[in-house]
């Protein structure tokens, strides 16, 4: 291994971590954006998940009576 070989990799190492720098960056925004959004929703998320309890209920209760459509 040559003392260039060794300089070359080394300079593509630190650009590498470079960029996965900024994408961690990145992420680490648009992770507190999506917390921010959730912490400001509260009420909303429960009403998400009362809904999708009630639908489930009717679509559990309609594939019951769907048999005797006919």
């Amino acid at each position: 291994m040559t003392p260039d070989d060794s300089r070359d990799r080394l300079i593509r190492l630190e650009n590498e971590v470079e960029h996965l720098t900024q994408q961690l960056d990145d992420v680490s925004k648009k992770v507190t954006v999506m917390h921010d959004l959730l912490m400001q929703a509260k009420g909303m998320r429960w009403l998400i998940i009362a809904m999708a309890a009630v639908a489930g209920f009717f679509a559990s209760f309609v594939a019951k009576l769907f048999p005797f459509a006919k």
